[in-house]
C-alpha cells in the first residue's frame, strides 16, 4: 500500500479548483525554430493564482521541465495580472483562465521523430484559504517541418499578446519619493500609449499594495502617487514594475530624493499559505 499523507491530499484538494494542462501553438515542433509552449490553468470561480509577485501573500507557480535532448525551454513568461482583494490584502494575480509562456527551442540536429515534453508543476491555489499542489504534465509532439497550427493556438496568440511590453519610444517616466509617497510622472504625446491606469511593482515590500494609485491627468502627461510601503527598510534607486495604460510596460524608473527610511515601522508577520484562512496570515 502506498500512503502520501497530507500531500497528496492538498494535490486532490487543488486539483478541485484548478485543471492544468500543456498547450502548443502548433502540432508539430520544427527542428530550427523556437515556438511556445503554454502551461494552461482553469480556474474556478473565486480561486486564483499568482504572478512574479504575489502581492501581500501566496507565491508564483514554479516548473521544472523535462524535455528530449537538445530541447531547450526559457523560464516561464507572465502575463499582466490583476489586482485581487482579498480580506484586507492585496495579492497580484489571475482568476478564470490563464495561460503562462515558455519558448521551446528545437536545434536543428535533432533527428527523432517526436519530443517529450514535461513539466512538475508546483503551485497554490487560494480562495479564503490557500491549497498547495503539485503535477506531472507531459505530452509527445511529432517533430516535423510543416508547423500546422493547432486548436490551442488563439489562446497562445491572446498569451503572448498579454506579455508586458518594452515601453515604448517617446514615452518618458520620472519618479520622486516625496515623504511617504513616491510620485511617478508619465508624459508621452503617442495617442496609441493609452491613459495611465495603475502600476504593478515587481519588488515586494516597496509600495502598499492595497493602496491604490492616485492618478491625475493632464494634456500628454499623468501623474501617479504611490503609497511607500511600511515595511521598506533601505533606500529604493528605481521603481521597478508594469506602468499599466493601453498594454501592461516594464519600467525601471529612477527615484530621486531616496534616502534610506526609518526602521520604526511594525514588521509583518511570516504568510503562512498552506491551509491557512488568508485573513489571518498577517
Amino acid at each position: 500500500m502506498t500512503f502520501c499523507g497530507i500531500s497528496c491530499a492538498q494535490s486532490r484538494a487543488a486539483k478541485q479548483h484548478a485543471t492544468l494542462s500543456l498547450v502548443s501553438d502548433k502540432s508539430f515542433l520544427t527542428p530550427g525554430t523556437s515556438q511556445w509552449i503554454g502551461l494552461r490553468f482553469e480556474l474556478e470561480p473565486g480561486w486564483h493564482i499568482y504572478w512574479t509577485n504575489p502581492g501581500d501573500s501566496g507565491e508564483p507557480p514554479k516548473v521544472t521541465w523535462q524535455l528530449s535532448k537538445g530541447i531547450q525551454a526559457s523560464d516561464l513568461r507572465f502575463p499582466a495580472p490583476q489586482r485581487i482583494a482579498d480580506h484586507g490584502l492585496t495579492d497580484y494575480g489571475y482568476l478564470g483562465q490563464v495561460v503562462l509562456l515558455s519558448k521551446l527551442t528545437v536545434p536543428a540536429s535533432v533527428t527523432s521523430t517526436n519530443a517529450d515534453i514535461a513539466a512538475d508543476v508546483r503551485y497554490l491555489v487560494c480562495r479564503e484559504v490557500c491549497v498547495p499542489a503539485k503535477e506531472h504534465l507531459a505530452i509527445a509532439v511529432p517533430l516535423e517541418g510543416n508547423g500546422k497550427e493547432s486548436a490551442e493556438v488563439g489562446m497562445i496568440r491572446a498569451a503572448a499578446a498579454n506579455l508586458p511590453k518594452p515601453l515604448p519610444p517617446g514615452v518618458h517616466v520620472s519618479a520622486t519619493l516625496k515623504s511617504d509617497n513616491f510620485v511617478v510622472t508619465v508624459t508621452s504625446k503617442q495617442g496609441d500609449f493609452g491613459v495611465v491606469s495603475d502600476f504593478i511593482p515587481f519588488d515586494a515590500q516597496v509600495i502598499e499594495n492595497s493602496a491604490r494609485p492616485v492618478i491625475e491627468h493632464s494634456k500628454d502627461m499623468a501623474t501617479m502617487t504611490l503609497k511607500k510601503s511600511e515595511q521598506l527598510n533601505q533606500p529604493v534607486t528605481a521603481l521597478r514594475g508594469l506602468l499599466i495604460a493601453k498594454a501592461a510596460y516594464e519600467v525601471s524608473i529612477p527615484v530621486k530624493g531616496s534616502k534610506a527610511p526609518g526602521k520604526e515601522g511594525s514588521s509583518k508577520k511570516a504568510v503562512s499559505t498552506i491551509q491557512a484562512p488568508k485573513s489571518n496570515k498577517e
